[in-house]
């Protein structure tokens, strides 16, 4: 009989909930939590499944959980070894999409509240943040529940967020932050005419390449501590007309760049335009995300001596990997911590955790929520 955390996750795997869908995964949380006292509250926005389920507490301080109910399309189905929807466990291993991101997570912080809860354990004030817009746009997500919060003045104290923070073991690896993102469409512009007559055109790739090679050889200084540095990569590039004699007028390339704390929006948008000066382009900057760190203090302590304790595992604080919906809750001045299961197959055909790895997971939660203390 699978334990309580594994039970929820394969109903969670089983409700198809490809973003921005919910897939009626938020009704079924509801009612797991309601019987423990939590109430929700709705804050969908533009067609985005978004819930806030709050548990007064008997201890002071709110301790909240972040996550996200979407998942990504399957891929090719069959290449899948089970149907990626069927949430079948094989050889002690639960395989599914959303098995590691993130539905496990979301119900192991479940099964460890009903757990305490049935242990009648006083508990700190408990929120689950719940959004359908994590692997999608983002833009009516997470976001709007903080702002919802801000305006009700109902922040919490701290967050885990329950994305697959880990590498080999559940535990070796928390994110403290994430790399910011800014992405460019560039335009570079030039005049198409006959490859025969080069004298009445001009060539926008001609034009295009010394202006990417100096983008790419931008030197972006020293990385903050404890940040990857960063990256800045050329991901697309396309011109011409697909006809062999046709000069191209245009030339288009997107870039994608993941900084550290070191450098700002206006350092690489000022960086970008410099190298783009000596031609005649159009320059689409979309700051994607903003960086950010929590500190080292009580909070991260608290989440590193759980897994400690459940595990005898020494924690790696990193800041790698891609953005998360971390970066919403830490404008809001929240400490935030990304605790989940190993992230192997993330994004993958054939998505899978091993079940032991959601109970481990399970009792590190209930560890941090027993030990929460208000942040000083």
């Amino acid at each position: 009989m699978p334990d309580i955390a594994t039970t929820i996750a394969i109903k969670l795997i089983q409700r198809e909930s490809v973003t921005p869908e919910d897939g009626g995964c938020q009704n079924y949380i509801e009612s797991l939590l309601a019987p423990l006292g939590f109430v929700r509250t709705h804050v969908d926005t533009g067609g985005i499944t978004n819930s806030i389920y709050t548990r007064t507490g008997e201890l002071p301080g709110t301790l909240a959980f972040a996550g996200h109910t979407d998942v990504v399309p399957t891929g090719p189905v069959e290449q899948w070894q089970q149907p990626p929807f069927s949430a079948e466990i094989i050889d002690g291993i639960l395989h599914g999409r959303g098995a590691q991101d993130m539905k496990g997570a979301i119900a192991c912080w479940i099964a460890a509240i009903a757990e305490l809860c049935g242990e009648y354990t006083p508990l700190p004030t408990l929120q689950l943040l719940i959004t359908s817009d994590e692997e999608g746009d983002s833009i009516d997500g997470t976001i709007r529940i903080v702002e919802h919060m801000q305006a009700a003045a109902t922040l919490p104290d701290a967050v885990i967020i329950g994305e697959p923070s880990c590498s080999n073991s559940v535990g070796d690896t928390i994110r403290r932050g994430r790399r910011g993102v800014v992405q460019v469409r560039a335009t570079i512009h030039g005049k198409q005419g006959h490859s025969a007559y080069p004298q009445d055109a001009d060539n926008a790739i001609h034009r295009a390449a010394p202006a990417l090679a100096r983008i790419a050889a931008i030197k972006w200084g020293e990385p903050s501590a404890g940040f990857p540095a960063t990256s800045c990569q050329i991901t697309n590039i396309s011109g011409g007309t697909g006809a062999s004699n046709v000069i191209p007028g245009h030339c288009d390339a997107f870039i994608d760049i993941r900084y550290n704390p070191g450098n700002s929006f206006d350092e690489i948008k000022a960086a970008i335009e410099a190298a783009c000066a000596d031609c005649e382009c159009t320059l689409d900057f979309d700051h994607v995300a903003t960086a950010f760190s929590t500190p080292d203090g009580p909070f991260l302590d608290l989440v590193c001596g759980s897994i400690l304790r459940v595990t005898g595992t020494e924690t790696l604080r990193d800041t790698g990997g891609g953005t998360s919906d971390g970066r919403f809750l830490a404008a809001a001045g929240i400490p935030v911590a990304e605790l989940g299961t190993t992230n192997s197959s993330i994004h993958q055909v054939n998505e899978q955790v091993a079940v032991s790895e959601l109970a481990t997971l399970t009792a590190i939660y209930s560890d941090i929520i027993k030990h929460f203390e208000v942040l000083a």
